[in-house]
C-alpha cells in the first residue's frame, strides 16, 4: 500500500468536518478592497493561523501597510525537500448581490446534477477552497503518519484582490 492511500481514505473520514472547517471561514466576510472588512480580513488571518497550529505549525500572523499575511512553517526530515503552498484568504466583493441565489457568505453544498455537488458562496472557488485543501491534506498525512514527509513553509496573503501591494 502507498502512503498516500491511508492519506486519502483519512480525507474520506473527516469530510464533514473538513467541511465544517471550511464552512466557518467562507462564512468569514474578508473583501479586501473594501476598507469596512478589513476586521474580518484580520479576523481570517487569525482563524487560520490557530487551525496551523493545531496540526504543528509554528504560526504567525505579519502585518502588513495593508491586510495581514499568515505565514507558517513545519519541519520535516533532514534532508527532504523543501515545499512552499501559497494562497490568498482575501475575496472579491458580492456586488451586485441582487445576482446571488443566496447570501454570498452563507456557504452550502448544491446539488447540481445527478450525483454531483458544489461549495456555494463567495471563496469557495477563489481562493479559501484551495488553501484549505492545503491545510486539510497537512492534517490529514499528520494523523495518519505522525509527520509530514517534507518542510512546508504555506504564506496565505490578504490583498491578492487588491493587486497585492503589500508581497513585493
Amino acid at each position: 500500500m502507498s502512503a498516500i492511500s491511508p492519506v486519502l481514505d483519512r480525507l474520506d473520514k473527516n469530510l464533514d468536518q473538513s467541511l465544517e472547517r471550511l464552512f466557518g471561514l467562507l462564512s468569514i466576510k474578508s473583501i479586501s478592497t473594501d476598507p469596512a472588512y478589513a476586521a474580518d480580513c484580520r479576523k481570517v488571518a487569525e482563524w487560520l493561523v490557530a487551525e496551523l497550529k493545531l496540526i504543528g505549525f509554528d504560526a504567525s500572523v505579519r502585518d502588513t501597510p495593508g491586510h495581514p499575511m499568515v505565514v507558517a512553517h513545519h519541519e520535516g526530515p533532514a534532508g527532504a525537500p523543501h515545499v512552499l503552498f501559497y494562497g490568498h484568504y482575501d475575496v472579491q466583493p458580492v456586488d451586485p448581490i441582487e445576482l446571488w441565489e443566496n447570501d454570498p457568505f452563507a456557504p452550502a453544498l448544491k446539488e447540481v446534477g445527478p450525483d454531483h455537488k458544489v461549495i456555494t458562496g463567495r471563496g469557495s472557488a477563489d481562493d479559501k477552497g484551495q488553501l484549505m485543501t492545503f491545510v486539510e491534506a497537512c492534517r490529514a498525512w499528520k494523523q495518519v503518519h505522525g509527520n509530514l514527509p517534507c518542510r512546508i513553509t504555506i504564506l496565505f496573503e490578504g490583498e491578492e484582490e487588491s493587486g497585492s501591494p503589500s508581497l513585493k
